[in-house]
């Protein structure tokens, strides 16, 4: 099983290869406080466990960050893994739109259905949680950072995701040296 760190650079790779302006940090180095807030919460409800699972992390326990919460299902394994939006919070369904209910290849188009695929493989594949940086590129809102933390949960055999993320404006350059917007095709 690949470890935390083999898989951020796994999804950097994946990031540097697709052009996608994010990048992973197994250090989790987090900028947001309410995110290493949120961090400090999933390292006590895992305790000896290794990782919570949904019901040690329900609204009660998320409460202080919950509008910025998301949990997505892993179903199936491998290849044939697909990935489904359990709940999102206010804040982020404002942001990106209410995908509740929705398999990722049902609600989100290419190639940003690929990119949160990649986030979501790396943070089970790694085991571990893991913090996201990078520009959005989702729809026309291309001027906001974001900062996640996604971390695994495991209930009876079944794995989920938790991401708690925080957006805020960024200077369009952001990552721009890296990368070419091909997708909103704006000049590079």
């Amino acid at each position: 099983m690949p470890t935390a760190r083999s898989a951020a650079e796994t999804f950097n790779r994946f990031a540097e290869t697709t052009a996608a302006p994010s990048r992973c940090d197994p250090m989790l180095a987090f900028e947001t406080p309410e995110l290493a807030h949120a961090l400090l919460l999933w390292q006590e409800k895992a305790g000896a466990h290794g990782m919570p699972s949904r019901r040690d992390l329900g609204a009660r326990a998320l409460k202080a960050v919950l509008p910025n919460v998301v949990i997505v299902d892993a179903v199936g394994d491998g290849p044939t893994r697909r990935y489904r939006f359990r709940l999102e919070g206010t804040a982020l369904t404002e942001l990106l739109g209410d995908h509740t209910g929705k398999f990722f290849d049902e609600a989100v188009v290419s190639p940003f259905r690929e990119r949160w695929s990649a986030m979501m493989d790396a943070t089970l594949d790694g085991g571990a949680p893991l913090r996201f940086f990078g520009r959005i590129e989702y729809d026309t809102q291309d001027y906001l950072s974001m900062e996640l933390l996604l971390a695994p949960l495991s209930d009876e055999g079944a794995q989920a995701v938790l991401l708690v993320g925080y957006a805020r404006s960024s200077a369009p350059e952001m990552f721009r040296p890296l990368i070419k917007n091909t997708v909103t095709a704006q000049p590079g």
